[in-house]
């Protein structure tokens, strides 16, 4: 919201804890894959009585979405495959590919003003075919994306309208397109039709920590825009907001099982930070929530047609063997 802002970049979307966000990450991954494996994890408060709505918005499953008339709402296919305020996503996913950069930006945050064109896949690609809302959640043209979601209570949320937390290689795969575009507009950092590389806010930790202030200091720090507030910012399957607005959690743990990462942030938010389509953030566990942390549904298709499921998507060339190893780090 407000312009006039110190650039005191927070680097929460780019997966270095800092200063009070530390208070936040409460729950290692390796822990969480033992608790897994050993009990169900204990009951959680309500995940609606938990999140605080920036503004106010009324509670209930995402209704169907009155989007603008575009050809992917307009594709039969896509209407036959999803429901109404889904994308349809059908394609090839590179499980390996290292963006190159072409050109250096002098721009704090993000690095490259420009990535190389044609770079090829290093592994072999797995066809996929499912679903993805077409904006982040409540899905619904007009409300503010939610945020201070931790990854359970994403989880939970999209199973209570009978989708799931996108996997990460789900989620890349709808950002990057067919032409696996490192943004989803194409190569070039700036102009951007996404909300990105507004000024960071310095954040009041103790504001954040404090029920009784934190939906105020949410408040102060908002600069995402509604859902649906720029068009133009879709990718090729014609998906919304993928880079920017908010930081988006997906499912590493239902790519790979072993993992010591379950719980993995995509797309970056309005900072100026690293907003790619394969950039993930892996070290904030799954109970971490923070001011500009929302999500998005997958679903599979409805129309019947057969789909093989998907590869288990290995990516651990960087990922810590044991928490003592651990240290911020992105890929893409």
């Amino acid at each position: 919201m407000g312009t006039t802002t110190k650039s005191v970049m927070i680097s929460v979307g780019v997966g270095v804890v800092v200063g009070g966000l530390a208070l936040f990450a409460r729950t290692s991954a390796v822990s969480f894959r033992s608790a897994t494996r050993a009990a169900p994890a204990p009951a959680a408060p309500s995940p609606e009585a938990r999140i605080p709505r920036v503004p106010d918005e009324p509670a209930g499953p995402a209704a169907p979405l009155s989007t603008p008339a575009d050809r992917f709402s307009q594709d039969p296919a896509v209407r036959a495959a999803c429901p109404s305020d889904m994308a349809l996503v059908e394609g090839d996913f590179c499980p390996k590919l290292a963006y190159r950069c072409a050109r250096r930006s002098s721009e704090l945050g993000h690095g490259c003003a420009e990535y190389v064109r044609g770079v090829p896949c290093r592994g072999e690609p797995d066809p996929r075919r499912y679903c993805i809302d077409r904006h982040e959640w409540p899905n619904r043209v007009g409300e503010s994306p939610r945020v201070y979601v931790n990854w359970f209570e994403a989880k939970e949320l999209c199973q209570s309208v009978g989708k799931r937390l996108c996997r990460r290689s789900e989620w890349i795969l709808a950002c990057e397109g067919p032409k696996r575009l490192p943004y989803p507009w194409g190569f070039v950092r700036q102009p951007s039709p996404c909300n990105v590389d507004r000024a960071s806010i310095p954040f009041d930790v103790n504001a954040m920590v404090d029920e009784r202030t934190r939906e105020a200091e949410i408040a102060r720090l908002w600069q995402a825009d509604p859902i649906g507030s720029h068009p133009a910012c879709i990718s090729a399957f014609g998906a919304y907001d993928l880079s920017g607005n908010v930081d988006e959690w997906t499912d590493n743990l239902a790519d790979d099982p072993e993992t010591n990462q379950p719980s993995t942030l995509n797309g970056g938010y309005w900072g100026p930070v690293r907003n790619t389509c394969r950039l993930t953030t892996k070290t904030h566990g799954p109970k971490f929530a923070f001011y500009q942390v929302g999500f998005r549904c997958c679903g599979d298709t409805i129309d019947g047609v057969e789909t093989p499921p998907p590869r288990p998507f290995l990516d651990r060339d960087r990922e810590p063997a044991s928490p003592g190893d651990r240290a911020a780090h992105e890929d893409g």
